[in-house]
């Protein structure tokens, strides 16, 4: 949230909305915003369902989505 503020980006809502003014901005591309949205979405369901989630399910959808965090990370870092 620091980051959108400091960035005169506006102040969201969610981390999903956080997502979207990033993209408003031209930040980060719609495929990307979808992808972090539905990670959002995941780590909802793990936070608060903790006890049934299934290790080798978290480590599958990490393995899938990780050139997506680093890219994100990336362009964070040149902002």
């Amino acid at each position: 949230m620091h980051l959108m503020a400091s960035n005169g980006l506006g102040i969201p809502q969610s981390s999903r909305e956080a997502f979207d003014l990033l993209e408003q901005a031209g930040i980060i591309d719609e495929h990307l915003v979808q992808k972090l949205k539905a990670m959002v979405g995941f780590r909802n369901i793990a936070v608060h369902n903790y006890q049934t989630v299934n290790l080798e399910s978290v480590q599958g959808i990490i393995e899938k989505n990780l050139t997506d965090h680093l890219k994100f990370g990336q362009l964070i870092l040149h902002m």
